[in-house]
């Protein structure tokens, strides 16, 4: 029979596993190791975690066949099952959520619990990394299959619902202005120094930054992973907005290239397409300051740039009628440019046009012609003759080769 029991266990741990639910065996009496929740409550600077302790559950659990759905106060779930071969421990199974939360639900939580508003978004990315079972019920009936397997018809089944007045099993938020700021920044310093790289508009350096960047469960699939992944492209994306933003990128454009990001992740179900595009996001919004940054120029020229950029399409954007729009003399403009840019504001132009022609080429299968006129260029043999001037190939020649490294 124990034999039998092993085998049960084994295989149900191998089950659990292929739904990426994390396993534990921990003990009873005793604190619960700091990673119990995935470093929830220990980002949070939380007391330890007492099973034995915690309200509404049986003094006994560890020791009949007592089984335990549990839900706690920041919406995660857990099972609980005895261990069959030691009185003092106990098979954890878990955390999960049933639903990955939205931000209004993150920041109601965070009032409710007087958790400090700087933990929202390191909340949301743990949320969206972990295993999320949105039919719970399949679990929970394998779970009372096997209780009654093990156990017979004597297994007795409980739903608890854990709150924050409940405190052994509660964090133990601190209400200080510095609330966690230390494992805050011990946390998220390779984020920062990510954001810090965008800001710079610097690809290759953000990119060894993410790289670096480990998040608690980061690698943690479940059965609803797409709808996690989303989640967690979706605050990749403001992420990478708000350090273009400090790059000096005008909103205009990051209003721009956010829609587009935001778009393409909703419309990606493709798990492998998906695990690359935090690259992607990233180098997007890395080439957007390198392109679009206005800082460091003066209010003439940052409102030049500004407008030419707003205004690739158009086939009157020339100095004339930028210094129009400015209301400047066209020497004063010319000069400011060139002293600036070191370049003619005619060159720059021309530039911007050829990249904006790359990323249409790259990002989306409009044929050559329309991609011509939304760079300002209604003859698109033209169009065709200075893209191969600038980049040494045609239009479709670029998107064969540009299609083939994606």
């Amino acid at each position: 029979m124990e034999d039998q029991i092993k085998i049960l266990y084994e295989f149900t741990d191998e089950f659990l596993h292929s739904l990426f639910l994390k396993t534990q065996n921990v003990p009873y009496y005793e604190p619960l190791p700091e990673d119990f929740d995935l470093g929830l409550r220990k980002m949070l600077s939380a007391e330890p975690v007492i099973l034995s302790a915690a309200g509404g559950l049986e003094h006994s659990t560890a020791q009949n066949s007592f089984i335990y759905y549990l839900s706690d106060e920041y919406e995660c779930s857990y099972i609980l099952l005895p261990d069959h071969e030691n009185e003092s421990r106990i098979l954890l199974i878990g955390p999960y959520v049933t639903e990955v939360p939205e931000i209004n639900k993150v920041r109601k939580m965070c009032r409710v619990h007087h958790i400090s508003s700087d933990f929202i978004l390191p909340l949301m990315q743990y949320y969206s990394s972990m295993p999320c079972i949105a039919d719970e019920g399949i679990l929970q009936s394998y779970i009372e299959i096997l209780a009654r397997r093990i156990k017979g018809d004597g297994a007795v089944i409980r739903h608890l619902r854990l709150t924050g007045e409940q405190k052994d099993y509660s964090a133990a938020v601190k209400q200080s202005s510095t609330i966690g700021q230390e494992n805050l920044e011990k946390r998220y310093q390779n984020e920062t120094l990510m954001m810090e790289r965008i800001a710079a508009g610097d690809t290759s350096g953000a990119l060894k930054e993410l790289s670096r960047i480990t998040r608690t469960g980061m690698d943690v699939r479940s059965s609803d992973s797409i709808s996690s992944q989303h989640y967690y492209l979706a605050v990749m994306n403001a992420l990478c907005r708000k350090a273009a933003e400090k790059g000096g990128v005008h909103p205009y454009y990051l209003d721009e290239i956010s829609r587009e990001m935001s778009v393409k992740i909703l419309k990606t179900y493709n798990m492998e397409t998906l695990d690359r595009m935090p690259a992607e996001i990233l180098a997007g919004y890395c080439r957007c300051v390198a392109e679009l940054n206005v800082s460091g120029y003066s209010n003439t020229v940052s409102r030049a740039l500004n407008y030419i950029n707003a205004n690739l399409d158009s086939q009157k954007l020339s100095l004339a009628a930028v210094a129009d729009e400015l209301n400047v003399s066209r020497s004063y403009l010319s000069a400011r440019f060139k002293e600036e840019l070191h370049q003619t504001l005619t060159d720059y132009t021309a530039k911007r046009r050829i990249e904006n022609a790359k990323e249409l080429l790259r990002d989306t299968s409009l044929p050559v012609q329309d991609i011509a006129s939304l760079s300002g260029i209604d003859d698109a043999a033209y169009f065709t003759r200075m893209f191969k001037m600038k980049t040494g190939m045609t239009p479709r020649q670029y998107r064969k080769i540009s299609v083939k490294k994606q």
